[in-house]
């Protein structure tokens, strides 16, 4: 049985548990460059980090150094994929 990890969460500290080297951070940025979407993404994880209240300073510098900026994310749980696009590529 394979499991599979996929998570809805809003605590940056239970976020950074759930990462590690083996996957990537994409995030996405709003018109005034704030962090406000980030998605992990490994090979049995998918972690989605929603805060309404906005992210703290440290965990949003810590996001941009180690995450990749993308223009859009879109998770299909049902599908099981996690597609990402940056710039024109659509």
């Amino acid at each position: 049985m394979k499991l599979q990890l996929i998570a809805r969460i809003s605590e940056e500290q239970l976020f950074l548990k759930c990462v590690h080297e083996l996957g990537t951070i994409f995030y996405t940025v709003n018109a005034n460059g704030v962090v406000c979407e980030i998605a992990y993404f490994s090979g049995s994880r998918i972690v989605l980090l929603q805060q309404p209240n906005g992210l703290s300073e440290q965990f949003a510098q810590r996001v941009k150094a180690e995450g990749f900026k993308v223009d859009r994310l879109e998770i299909d749980e049902a599908q099981g994929y996690v597609k990402i696009v940056q710039g024109s590529g659509e």
